[in-house]
């Protein structure tokens, strides 16, 4: 029974900037494009006053490009921040299909990703070591 619920499990990858695959470093840099995209856009605000800090994350993200889960591993000290984080790397999302090489070795990755946003009003993403 622990074989195979251990089987059921989806593979998961975890990529960190030592991460040397190539597939694996073109995916990131699409996902992090989109979500820098999207969070220069759609900057934080509350309540009419743009919203600065840094934050890290964890991004699993299954093979149809989907956002599974968007955690908040280390927080920025806003919470209305950090929530608005999560909404932006999930309304970046779908992030495109893995391709065959990323399939045979994962059903799922896990990217852990520094972000801040900075005063000219954009956001900046960053690959940061994985927060377990």
């Amino acid at each position: 029974k622990r074989i195979n619920d251990t089987n059921a499990q989806p593979r998961r990858r975890y990529v960190s900037p030592a991460t040397r695959e190539m597939a694996y470093a073109l995916y990131y840099d699409g996902l992090r494009r989109r979500i820098e995209e999207r969070g220069t856009r759609d900057f934080p605000e509350h309540q009419g006053k743009k919203l600065y800090g840094e934050l890290t994350m964890n991004i699993t993200v299954d093979a149809a490009g989907r956002v599974l889960e968007a955690e908040v591993v280390q927080r920025s000290g806003s919470p209305v921040l950090d929530a608005r984080a999560v909404a932006i790397v999930r309304g970046a999302a779908p992030f495109g299909r893995f391709n065959p090489e990323m399939r045979q070795q994962a059903d799922q990755i896990v990217v852990t990703s520094r972000f801040r946003f900075t005063r000219d009003d954009g956001l900046e993403a960053t690959l940061s070591a994985p927060a377990r």
